[in-house]
């Protein structure tokens, strides 16, 4: 399978669900309807607030990057956990290489993000007007119920080499259960890499190709816009006193227009700037740090080991919000090693 066969099958699927939208149901657009796939990454992106995905490696690839896949690398399993806003929100990922099919590298991420017992006070007020804007208006606390909120997530991707370019595809499924309704989703990232000088590595991606939708049990479809992302990613080697220095910048074009997040916008065009900057000594220690509109920074260290490695990262409350900060640590295990060693332990 090539890209034009990728893109193929694409725009079946694009058609098919365009098809749905065609059905009566009333059909909103959304900036957030897919919010399960974004953040719910590897912790070393986090550390580095998503400006690495010109350089993203292992099987998160397939979440971030796609086109990256096409290098293979070392199998791996990867397990990442995630407690937002001071614990309120809760992601498990995880991530493994598939085997190599139809000359393409596969990887499989599997999100699960959580929210429970969230206070539902629509039928709690104790004068029964429907808003708290009449002054008078009160909660009834012991009429108060709850409630939970779960977003299961599946991305598959792919990559090939094509040339200088290094090229990839994913499909992202998604599963949304908030209290008693439910929403099912589909969408689809293409991506692009390639090195321009010795060090440099560029990368164009477009999440959300062809629209994404997730279709409701009321019947309402959310539809999500497309965001072009253009990264960059600069290594530089000490090599006198063993650091490798990695400067990495990302610009974010959401479609679907401004934000308050932006940092500038073109015409009705949301642009958002991250950048990032990863210290390694001698291939074992990385230190971390990030910039990005949404938390202005971010910080993140990691650690390598014959088996994998141990990341952690660190992200402090949004902007003008008491959300709370959230901590994020993700582990990676080497496969090939645990072959390796069950070989050795058997011998």
């Amino acid at each position: 399978m090539d890209f034009d066969q990728i893109l193929k099958y694409q725009r079946i699927t694009a058609i098919f669900f365009f098809l749905l939208t065609l059905l009566p149901a009333e059909s909103i657009w959304v900036k957030y309807g897919n919010q399960a796939f974004k953040g719910a990454g590897d912790a070393r992106t986090i550390a580095l607030s998503e400006s690495n995905t010109a350089v993203v490696s292992g099987p998160f690839a397939a979440l971030w990057n796609p086109s990256n896949l096409a290098n293979g690398g070392n199998n791996s399993l990867s397990y990442a956990h995630q407690e937002r806003f001071a614990g309120i929100v809760n992601y498990d990922v995880a991530a493994v290489n598939l085997k190599r099919y139809l000359k393409l590298n596969w990887s499989l991420v599997l999100i699960r993000q959580g929210m429970e017992g969230i206070p539902n006070t629509t039928d709690a007020l104790l004068l029964g007007t429907g808003s708290l804007d009449n002054p008078d208006e009160r909660i009834v606390e012991s009429d108060i119920s709850y409630f939970n909120q779960v977003q299961w997530a599946a991305v598959v991707g792919g990559g090939f080499k094509r040339g200088e370019w290094d090229l990839g595809g994913n499909v992202r499924l998604l599963s949304h259960q908030l209290g008693a309704h439910s929403g099912y989703g589909i969408g689809f990232d293409l991506s692009g890499s390639r090195s321009f000088f010795p060090g440099n590595r560029t990368a164009f991606i477009i999440r959300d190709v062809t629209t994404s939708w997730v279709v409701w049990d009321s019947g309402t479809i959310e539809r999500i816009a497309p965001i072009i992302i253009v990264s960059d990613a600069q290594d530089l080697k000490l090599e006198g006193i063993g650091i490798d220095l990695t400067l990495m910048a990302s610009l974010n074009l959401d479609l679907a227009g401004e934000s308050l997040n932006d940092d500038f916008s073109l015409g009705s065009i949301g642009a958002q700037l991250s950048g990032g900057v990863e210290i390694g000594y001698k291939q074992k220690v990385y230190l971390r740090a990030g910039r990005n509109p949404l938390t202005d920074f971010s910080l993140g260290v990691g650690l390598k080991f014959p088996f994998g490695g141990l990341d952690y990262a660190f992200s402090p409350s949004p902007v003008n919000s008491i959300l709370g900060s959230s901590h994020h640590v993700a582990l990676n295990i080497k496969l090939d090693y645990l072959h390796s060693l069950r070989d050795r332990l058997s011998s």
